[in-house]
């Protein structure tokens, strides 16, 4: 006889596989690089990149509210409305509870929006990780660099007409179509990462150098603290401290660019560029 199919099974089944993805996904993306650095040196983990776990985050996501959803409502409706109309009128007595719940609520809520410890920490050390990955070496020499076609690459960010850099590029005995490709469809096409076509394109030359002159001189520059600032400048951080206060932006030498740039209702580049 035929098996009845039990679809109140499926979906539990269902719920812990997507539960299960959410949650290794979830940390997969809190240690991950920041896209500037995943795109171009092709970070992978466990054979996926960046964006897809991203992609996998997201419709998993999708897929448990859609499925917890359809859970309550097709199967447990009437004894999820049986519990709320027997209970409901008990629960709410527990004041003592209720109180302390909304009051957790508004410390993580508070904490998180004014960044303040210890979720402060928990972020940081996210900052941390995602940093670590970063090599020196394999610096774009823009942020997502890989979007830039070889048009635009040349003559700004490498001293080579367009035409010249792409014979260079078919004489290396790789594919390139025409000057109007991005360095990732390039490096698609010839199953190399961003950073390695860029060496090539780039002889006699490391991935991070002669690129001082057209972006700012510190990369991820909002997750730095304006004391690595200082350090990285050669500076006396309590002059950067006293620049900012002079244009009304209140700021420790440990606080990160971003988050007083936040403040202030800036981005962090016009911050650098008062420090500048």
């Amino acid at each position: 006889m035929k098996k009845k199919f039990f679809w109140k099974s499926f979906v539990s089944f269902s719920l812990v596989w997507s539960f299960l993805i959410i949650l290794i996904s979830g940390i997969v993306l809190y240690i991950a690089p920041p896209g500037r650095v995943s795109n171009w040196t092709n970070w992978m983990l466990f054979g996926f990149t960046k964006g897809q776990w991203q992609a996998m985050h997201t419709l998993f996501s999708l897929s448990f509210v859609i499925l917890s959803v359809f859970h309550l409502i097709v199967f447990n409706w009437k004894v999820f409305w049986f519990y709320i109309m027997t209970k409901t009128s008990g629960e709410l007595n527990k004041k003592k509870e209720l109180l302390i719940s909304l009051a957790l609520i508004v410390v993580v809520f508070t904490g998180t929006y004014f960044n303040i410890q210890p979720f402060k920490a928990v972020m940081d050390f996210g900052d941390w990780t995602t940093e670590s990955w970063e090599v020196k070496e394999e610096i774009a020499p823009i942020p997502h660099a890989e979007l830039l076609t070889i048009r635009e690459l040349s003559g700004r960010y490498i001293p080579m007409s367009a035409d010249s850099i792409l014979l260079m590029i078919k004489a290396k005995g790789l594919k390139a179509d025409s000057i109007g490709q991005t360095i990732q469809k390039i490096s698609e096409l010839n199953n190399i990462t961003p950073v390695k076509l860029y060496s090539i394109i780039t002889p006699g030359n490391k991935t991070g150098e002669n690129k001082a002159a057209h972006t700012p001189p510190i990369q991820g520059l909002g997750r730095k603290t304006f004391r690595e600032i200082a350090t990285e400048r050669g500076q006396d951080v309590n002059v950067i401290i006293e620049i900012l206060r002079k244009n009304n932006i209140q700021a420790t030498p440990e606080d990160k660019i971003k988050a007083v740039a936040e403040r202030a209702g800036m981005t962090p580049f016009d911050v650098w560029k008062l420090i500048e």
